[in-house]
């Protein structure tokens, strides 16, 4: 019984001698000593680990660092900047040839996401710039341009006459005030997540490179392991992120959502995995973005992003993303509909129905026409995390099946009203059926790979 209290991680050392029968190196945990084989401590080496881990989640965090002026939450370029960043850094870990990096799905559907999470930010951006005016030197600007201009709300008199503004409230039920704390938000969400996602995603690639648990089937050794990454990182870290301080819910074992989807990437069960998802919506994203949690979230972020206040009018701004007049599979490269884009630009590869008749040549992606790069929001109200979670593992089931050149092409055409799979400002790959279409994975590759050279 005695045996049962010893610590299970504990190392026998034995003397490593050398040819003379000498042992010039005191004791080794990992070398044999004559016929006897030591019991190598994977602590000691998985302990090696965690700070190389944190070291590349804390390079892409501080491109926008929080001391000085730097990365305020006015100064819009920093924090676009780092937005670019967090995106290649899911991109490279997905496009490593090491440490069964296809099975982390999430890093290549987060890439893409979070690309697209920077082009909304560029929407909202620019809809302020519209409605909002130029601070003058005295005043507090919301946000700062590129170019220096700074923007401030213009204020009721101004909202009345802006009728930009008046006619987004009309159809959405949004204006500045609404669209200021969305861009916020989105930023501060976007860090939070790749503060929590980028961590396990790094760790688990890193692990099993080095130390091949997964192909080996040691699947509660691994979770072993990454529990006490967690602690680690929660003692050591602190004070880099609120999601590791506090109440942060880096890692979070409620539910049990995040390693039931570690299970299911050790034991590359697809379908498992996506309770990875719930832990980042409801964990993560729920706590920092969508309804805030001042236990979680600091002092000056909880001002800054409108204290729990401003939850409403952040729920009103996802939602006017699904509202906004206009075809979402049209042209615009606007952020108009919530979709998921699998494409490093703001439109992916299209399938588009070409119509040739006297009066000319049409072509136009119809709204009902399934695509392999983009999948629409099922509808509802996307603040509730029971609707968009289920959105989010469909998402990532619909890049799976991409990867696997998975989708149901159209029938094949005449020759005046056929199918083409085009992306709006870069190839047009022609015609296309079910009898003849592209292999799609190395066009998704391609969008990966250009979202990794961008940050």
């Amino acid at each position: 019984m005695v045996f049962k209290s010893l610590d299970p991680f504990a190392t026998v050392l034995r003397q490593a001698p050398e040819t003379g029968g000498r042992a010039a190196n005191g004791f080794s945990a990992t070398q044999n000593a004559g016929g006897a084989s030591p019991l190598g401590c994977h602590r000691c080496q998985c302990e090696q680990m965690y700070d190389e881990v944190m070291a590349r989640v804390l390079r892409v965090k501080n491109l926008c660092p929080d001391s000085g002026n730097t990365c305020t939450i006015e100064n819009f370029s920093s924090q676009r900047r780092r937005n670019k960043a967090i995106s290649a850094d899911y991109a490279r870990i997905y496009m490593k040839t090491t440490g069964e990096a296809k099975r982390l799905k999430f890093a290549g559907g987060a890439a893409l996401g979070s690309t697209h999470i920077g082009y909304g930010m560029d929407v909202a951006l620019d809809a302020l710039d519209g409605w909002g005016t130029a601070a003058a030197a005295n005043e507090r600007a919301d946000v700062v341009l590129a170019d220096g201009r700074r923007i401030r709300n213009d204020g009721i008199l101004g909202d009345v006459l802006d009728w930009q503004e008046v006619g987004s409230r009309v159809v959405t039920g949004v204006g500045y005030e609404e669209t200021l704390i969305g861009l916020r938000r989105l930023i501060y969400g976007n860090l939070a997540i790749y503060m929590d996602l980028g961590a396990v995603l790094h760790f688990c690639q890193m692990h099993e490179e080095r130390f091949h648990f997964f192909r080996d089937g040691k699947v509660e050794e691994f979770i072993e392991c990454f529990d006490l990454f967690v602690k680690y990182v929660k003692d050591k870290y602190a004070t880099e992120h609120d999601v590791y301080g506090g109440e942060g819910t880096f890692g979070s074992p409620v539910g049990g959502y995040l390693r039931e989807g570690l299970r299911g990437i050790a034991t590359n069960d697809f379908e498992r995995s996506l309770s990875i998802i719930d832990h980042e919506q409801r964990h993560i994203l729920e706590d920092f973005m969508y309804r805030l949690n001042s236990g979680s979230v600091s002092p000056r972020a909880y001002q800054d992003l409108g204290t729990n206040a401003k939850d409403g009018a952040f729920h009103s701004f996802m939602n006017a993303l699904e509202k906004v007049a206009g075809n979402r599979y049209g042209q615009s490269a606007m952020f108009s509909g919530i979709r998921g884009l699998f494409s490093a630009t703001p439109l992916p590869y299209r399938i588009e129905l070409v119509s040739i008749s006297a009066s000319g040549v049409v072509s136009v992606a119809l709204q009902n026409q399934q695509q392999p790069f983009m999948y629409p929001f099922s509808g509802g109200d996307f603040a509730d995390q029971n609707i968009r979670v289920p959105w989010f593992k469909n998402v990532v089931r619909h890049f799976v099946r991409a990867e696997n050149n998975d989708f149901a092409w159209p029938e094949r055409g005449t020759s005046t009203l056929y199918h083409t799979f085009i992306k709006r400002g870069g190839r047009d790959l022609g015609i296309v059926s079910a009898q003849k279409n592209p292999d799609l994975k190395p066009l998704l590759y391609d969008e990966i790979r250009t979202v990794a050279g961008a940050g």
